[in-house]
Order: C-alpha cells, then sequence, then structure tokens
C-alpha cells in the first residue's frame, strides 16, 4: 500500500471519528443546549454519524453512496436554512432567503428522484455550499453592526457559523470540479483529501461551539431593525 493510500485511509478513519467529538461535547458538556445553533449542529453530526458508522459501513449501502449523500446535502440544506432563517435578522433578507429556500430546496428534490444513482450530486453540493457561505457573510455582517456583539466568540452559533464558512468556502470548487472528474482516480485521492481534513476541522470548530457558555446580551438591534 502506497503512502499516499495510507494517509488517505487514516483521513478517513479520523473523518468518521471525528462526528462523535461534538456529539459527545453536546450531550455531556453543552452549556447552552437550548441554542439552536448548537441544536442544528447536534442534529447534523447525529445523522452525518449514523450514515458514515451504520450505513456507510455495509457494503451493500455503499452502493447508493451518491444516493445518501443527496439525502444528506437536502437533509443539511433544510436545517440550515432553518438556523439562518432564526439567526439573522434583516427582514428583506428573510424573505428573498424563503424563495431561495423554495427554489433550491424544489431542486433538490427534483434532483433526489432523477438523477442517477451512481453520478455524484456535483451541482447540488456546489449550490448549498456558495448559498451557505453567502448566510454566513451576511450573519456576520449584521453582528459586527450590532453594538451589543461585543465578543462574538462568546456565543455558540459564532463557531457554528465559522465552521459553516470554512467548510462552505473549502469544498466549493472540489465539488464543482467533482462533476466532470469524479471518474479521474487521482482526482479522487485529492478530493478526498481536501474533504476529509475540512471535515474534521469542521467537526473541531463544532466541538468548540459546544463548550462555549452564551454570554451574548438579548439585543435591542433585533427589535429595532426593520429592514
Amino acid at each position: 500500500m502506497e503512502k499516499h493510500t495510507i494517509i488517505t485511509t487514516v483521513l478517513r478513519n479520523i473523518a468518521v471519528l471525528s462526528d462523535l467529538l461534538p456529539l459527545i461535547l453536546f450531550i455531556f458538556f453543552a452549556r447552552s443546549k437550548k441554542n439552536i445553533g448548537l441544536r442544528v449542529a447536534f442534529y447534523i453530526v447525529v445523522f452525518s454519524a449514523f450514515i458514515n458508522l451504520f450505513v456507510l459501513s455495509n457494503r451493500q449501502a455503499r452502493e447508493y453512496t451518491f444516493l445518501i449523500g443527496r439525502i444528506t446535502t437536502l437533509f443539511e440544506y433544510s436545517l440550515l436554512s432553518l438556523l439562518f432563517f432564526n439567526i439573522i435578522v434583516s427582514k428583506a433578507f428573510k424573505k428573498g432567503m424563503i424563495a431561495v429556500t423554495v427554489l433550491i430546496g424544489a431542486y433538490l428534490l427534483y434532483d433526489l428522484f432523477s438523477a442517477v444513482n451512481n453520478s455524484f450530486d456535483s451541482v447540488p453540493s456546489g449550490i448549498t455550499s456558495l448559498v451557505f457561505l453567502i448566510y454566513c457573510i451576511f450573519y456576520l455582517f449584521e453582528r459586527v453592526n450590532d453594538p451589543t456583539s461585543l465578543f462574538l466568540y462568546s456565543s455558540p452559533v459564532f463557531w457554528v457559523v465559522v465552521a459553516l464558512i470554512i467548510y462552505s468556502a473549502g469544498t466549493f470548487f472540489p465539488f464543482i470540479y467533482a462533476q466532470s472528474h469524479m471518474k479521474e482516480d487521482q482526482f479522487i485521492s485529492e478530493y478526498d483529501l481536501i474533504h476529509d481534513v475540512l471535515y474534521i476541522f469542521k467537526n473541531i470548530l463544532l466541538a468548540c461551539a459546544m463548550l462555549v457558555n452564551d454570554k451574548t446580551l438579548k439585543s435591542p438591534y433585533a427589535t429595532t431593525k426593520k429592514k
């Protein structure tokens, strides 16, 4: 076995096991379990852990890897859209989010039922990554302009958003390129390396979120902003 293959295999195993880190921390050590950011992160991690540890570990289920990937994309898109709708303040932006959610949700459902089972969901994954990247940037822009948000890092949601923005930005181009290069062994190896590193880093940041005690003040920003 080549050295590169060994590294890839080790990273894949670490990535799979990394789901357990935020999961365990939420159950036993989370200080703000009612925080919507932590709850959404917890549900996504539980779903990912179930898929990685129990579903994809079955040889027969591996034949439907790409179908499972589409279901995962739809599930995560639904939960994260709900998260951003709750944490973003701007009413105008929320109206746009509703339209975007409906359109992309319809596309994801169409792709789920019409795509070939052995094809990677490159476009759906790329689109959702781009959308979440925009949502993350807008959320941080709002918080920076909120005079009560003196310490952004004191909110669990901040760490969840940072995890998403890094993962979404890092996987956007690999997802797009996968559409035409997924059958190339060299690309698959590089794709797995990039994805697994980002996936591990995302779970580490989510684990940090689980340990943060939400000390943010209740902001009048949410009630006074009318846009």
